[in-house]
């Protein structure tokens, strides 16, 4: 099991996730959701903070003591943030702000004091190499959550079911991480190791602050610039939007490291180098994998996208009903803006890889400059201007990653162009089709899904179609013909 049941683990989460909430969309209002969704983002906001750097702490530490006093001190830091958590709720109670947020605020807590014990447990399995318990108690806890969500749900909860569901899923999941470490252990740090553990933490915490803001702040500015319903609907189209760029994105990151780093090893075995302009020697199959991996990531990822954007009405209407009508352009809008963000998926193994690790970190603070510039700029004109706004900052930063990945990682710009343009006109080409399609979501129950399916089988169907016709006008464009990676030693010493 291992690695490979962790990633089944998290499919499998994701989509326990996805159906309780499109249960959930069901049952509740577009308000409703929206005060869960502000409420939630706050209690995470706030675990950040308790969680600090003390799983990682837990990996480094050198003796069991520290190991140890790294439970006591996450279980202080989530008290202390959780008695902040209520000074907050009550002043904001004080204030006279919304009521149901304080109530589903204060009611989410103990995901504050518990979580950062359950990274703590989750490092010392981490260390020890139990990644098959890790696996079972992921999707244990999942299920939980997913039962209780449901279950209390549909025996009328509204809107407390979401909160136990998380607070069902936290208690199996510490109560699970506990029983495969055999102890929760707690000791009281002592000064000397304290300091160095604060010293320790306080990096990690600040990377996680900034991944924190990137995926969170736009809810909580929405929160309080626009009704609880219109950040409802926002969310919902980021969730639709983001469980497909899930479907996309774990695979690929699995696979672009193991395409890459397999390239790496027959480099590094037969000693075929390339020289890059004005860069160090570069292994020469790495590149060619790196170009073969991008081309195979943009075009899949965009079919995907574009099908969901052309066909986000239906998805939209089926899925959530008639009620969330109003996110099916956030989708469309936000689907084409992932469409740019797919070369990440290289980027994030290629850079470790030929050691330049610290372009990861420049490229997450560009990207998040670009997308709170652009939310900024766009949040006076509305949650449509907000998405369009994302799609911009998504368009801005393709730039300076393509830049990096040819200046730094040696790949060709016309090749790593490549699929962007050939994507460009397939997507093109199904818009144009779609156009000649009856649109899903007119009908209803079975007769819809029927449409829908129809629709996205012939929007794909166009897409590979195109893809195929413009590769073979192309042959010379190829990345095989490219790179001479598969002449012999003597040809590329």
């Amino acid at each position: 099991m291992g690695a490979g049941g962790l990633a089944l683990a998290r499919i499998a989460a994701q989509a326990m996730q996805f159906a309780l909430f499109l249960y959930a969309a069901r049952v509740l209002t577009t308000a409703d959701f929206g005060v869960f969704s502000l409420a939630f983002a706050i209690i995470v906001g706030l675990t950040v903070l308790a969680e600090a750097g003390w799983r990682e702490w837990v990996l480094c530490a050198p003796t069991p003591r520290q190991i140890d006093e790294a439970g006591a001190a996450a279980l202080m830091t989530g008290a202390v943030i959780a008695v902040l958590g209520m000074a907050l709720i009550a002043l904001g109670r004080h204030l006279g702000f919304a009521p149901e947020l304080a109530m589903m605020a204060g009611l989410l807590l103990p995901w504050v004091v518990a979580r950062p014990l359950v990274s703590v447990q989750m490092g010392v399995l981490t260390r020890a190499g139990r990644l098959r318990h890790m696996a079972v108690v992921q999707w244990l806890c999942e299920a939980a959550g997913f039962v209780a969500g449901v279950a209390l749900l549909h025996h009328g909860a509204g809107l407390a079911a979401l909160a136990w569901a998380k607070l069902a899923l936290l208690g199996v999941e510490l109560g699970g991480y506990t029983l495969g470490a055999g102890r929760l252990g707690l000791a009281v740090p002592r000064a000397a190791g304290l300091g160095e553990m604060t010293r320790f933490s306080w990096h990690i915490l600040a990377a996680r602050v900034l991944t924190y803001l990137q995926g969170n702040l736009t809810t909580l500015v929405i929160g309080a610039a626009f009704s609880p319903a219109l950040v409802g609907i926002y969310r919902a189209a980021m969730r639709l939007g983001g469980t497909a760029q899930e479907v996309i994105r774990e695979p690929a990151r699995a696979v672009g490291w193991s395409w890459l780093r397999a390239a790496l090893d027959r480099d590094n075995g037969s000693g075929a180098m390339h020289l890059s302009r004005g860069a160090a020697a570069v292994p020469l199959r790495l590149h060619a994998t790196a170009h073969q991996f991008l081309d195979v990531a943009v075009t899949v990822g965009a079919a995907l996208f574009v099908v969901l954007a052309l066909e986000s009405t239906g998805v939209v209407r089926l899925l959530l009903g008639a009620r969330w009508s109003g996110a099916a352009g956030l989708v469309m809008v936000l689907s084409l803006g992932m469409i740019a963000r797919l070369p990440q998926a290289l980027a994030e193994p290629l850079f470790p890889l030929i050691g330049k690790a610290w372009l990861t970190r420049r490229q997450a603070l560009l990207t998040a400059g670009a997308g709170l510039g652009c939310f900024l700029l766009a949040l006076p004109f509305g949650i449509m201007a907000v998405a369009l706004g994302d799609m911009i900052a998504a368009l801005l930063m393709l730039g300076p990653l393509l830049f990096y990945l040819v200046a730094e990682g040696g790949l060709s710009l016309r090749l790593a162009l490549r699929p962007f343009a050939l994507a460009l006109v397939s997507g093109l080409g199904c818009a144009g089709v779609a156009l000649m399609l009856a649109p899903a979501g007119q009908d209803a129950g079975f007769a819809a899904i029927l449409v829908l399916m129809r629709n996205s089988l012939a929007l794909g169907a166009v897409f590979v179609a195109i893809q195929l016709a413009l590769r073979r006008l192309m042959p010379a464009h190829l990345i095989f013909r490219s790179f001479p990676v598969f002449k012999t030693k003597e040809t590329v010493r």
